[in-house]
């Protein structure tokens, strides 16, 4: 496509920020809990309703919190507090190429299923490498959702085939292509220069990290 590049869209977590599963870990061994046990309650319906903005963060927690008490006893609702200091890790080598993609003049932005809790993640975590944050929280709907991308189009300011967009979900990637987003699926930060290389954006490759997993 010879059409240039004017703007840069690109999932959060699983591209930019990873949560390897310390904080949950530890918050399950602080109050002795199964391990597992946060990931497979905190993830359910009240985290949907998180993303959504239906819940905000703190209350999203406090559903989590909830669930625990009623399946484990008062003591395992402190597994909360120990959990939710954890902000994830960030992974410097894509962190640089976002910073390489707005050093050409091109707009930067993070486009999340996340909840309302985000942006004090990313403070916590210093990551301040974009021009427009834009959170399913405050959309009020989530990728896949055409409307979601309808909306992030609307917030880069730019056609939608002009916009590069990286996730590391294929549903969301091909939603994305549905409505005209040049979107790439993430696997490595090597082969998102790659993708960025063929729409034109050159930039030099990193040292490989090890990709972690999604927010949890």
């Amino acid at each position: 496509m010879n059409t240039p590049v004017k703007a840069a869209l690109f999932d959060l977590g699983g591209v930019v920020q990873h949560f390897r599963g310390n904080g949950r870990a530890e918050a399950e061994k602080a109050v002795g809990l199964p391990p597992g046990t946060l990931r497979r309650i905190a993830y359910n319906g009240s985290f949907a309703l998180a993303n959504y903005g239906v819940y905000s963060h703190e209350e999203w927690l406090e559903a989590v919190r909830g669930d625990l008490v009623a399946e484990f006893g008062s003591h395992a609702g402190a597994a909360v507090e120990v959990w939710a200091k954890d902000p994830g890790q960030l992974d410097e080598d894509a962190v640089t190429v976002l910073k390489g993609v707005r050093a050409q003049g091109i707009p930067v932005g993070i486009f999340t299923n996340n909840t309302t809790g985000l942006q004090a993640d990313l403070a916590r975590l210093g990551f301040d490498a974009f021009d427009k944050l834009i959170n399913s929280a405050d959309l009020g709907v989530i990728k896949p959702s055409p409307v979601a991308y309808r909306l992030a189009i609307e917030a880069m300011g730019v056609p939608a085939g002009e916009i590069f967009f990286a996730d590391d979900n294929p549903t969301n990637v091909i939603a994305a292509r549905h409505v005209g987003l040049r979107a790439v699926r993430f696997v490595s930060v090597p082969g998102l220069i790659a993708d960025l290389a063929a729409c034109g954006i050159t930039l030099p490759t990193p040292t490989p990290d090890t990709k972690g997993e999604p927010r949890g």
